[in-house]
């Protein structure tokens, strides 16, 4: 392994980094044109970024997408000309479909919510929830109904006396008066299954409970990051979920009950 690199070597990684340091000015202005145009001459000078090693190439191909990402993602929505941009700049920076579900998981998980911002929401090709006639499921996700749990712990005291009937040992005999107090509440799993968002409900297929939620009978929503909360005419309580990401599941639901026409 080689100490030193030649003056040749050190002329050859400047220019690829510049190529990079170019590519990102490019992607932070998010100019749709701009950005294709962009991505199509960073692919033709691959060969200048061949001074770069494999492990330098990703590094910097990660930190270029992230700096486009949070541009392009900055207003939590996605047009149709901005995500053909962003498909362009993926297949630019050699970006791995797998990584969306492991590296990226969070870019992935912010333009689902930019996309159905957009009006845009594609079918589950195969839901668990059986459809009616003109039903559409957006979104399927696990899901768990929880319940509020009431902490409580006794608080009180006793009366009595006592006496010796032993060496060490004390014989009382009196009463316990006391109450038990409520010292809080916590949330608790009452029953797991999945979440499905369609063009004409909510609906929640658990282990133990089924429950649908008819869009004209949804007077509010509380969204919660891992969580989301329904608030129903025809019902006293609130049903809550907990979800992997209540910001997804809320713009979903929006999206399918306002259809862009």
């Amino acid at each position: 392994m080689r100490l030193f690199k030649s003056k040749e070597e050190k002329a050859q990684i400047a220019a690829a980094q510049r190529q990079y340091a170019d590519f990102v000015q490019v992607l932070e202005t998010d100019d749709e044109d701009e950005v294709k145009q962009a991505a199509r001459s960073f692919v033709e000078g691959q060969s200048v970024r061949n001074a770069l090693s494999e492990k330098e190439r990703q590094q910097l191909n990660g930190e270029a997408f992230r700096r486009y990402a949070q541009t392009v993602l900055a207003d939590d929505h996605l047009t149709v000309g901005e995500e053909k941009a962003f498909n362009e700049v993926l297949a630019a920076l050699d970006i791995p479909d797998a990584d969306f579900t492991t590296k990226y998981l969070d870019v992935s998980q912010r333009l689902l919510i930019a996309r159905a911002n957009d009006g845009r929401l594609e079918p589950v090709a195969d839901p668990t929830l059986m459809t009616k006639e003109g039903e559409l499921v957006y979104l399927e996700l696990p899901a768990s109904l929880m319940k509020e749990v009431v902490q409580r712990e006794w608080r009180g005291g006793s009366t009595g006396f006592s006496f010796p009937i032993a060496k060490g040992i004390r014989f009382r005999t009196g009463q316990i008066r006391g109450q038990s107090a409520v010292v809080g509440t916590q949330l608790q799993p009452e029953d797991d299954g999945m979440l499905s968002i369609s063009s004409q409900r909510v609906a929640f297929l658990g282990s133990r409970k089924t429950m649908e939620f008819q869009y004209s009978k949804l007077m509010n929503v509380e969204v919660f990051t891992d969580g989301i909360r329904f608030n129903v005419s025809n019902r006293q309580r609130a049903p809550l979920f907990a979800v992997g990401n209540g910001e997804i599941v809320a713009a979903t639901l929006n999206a399918a009950m306002h259809p862009v026409e």
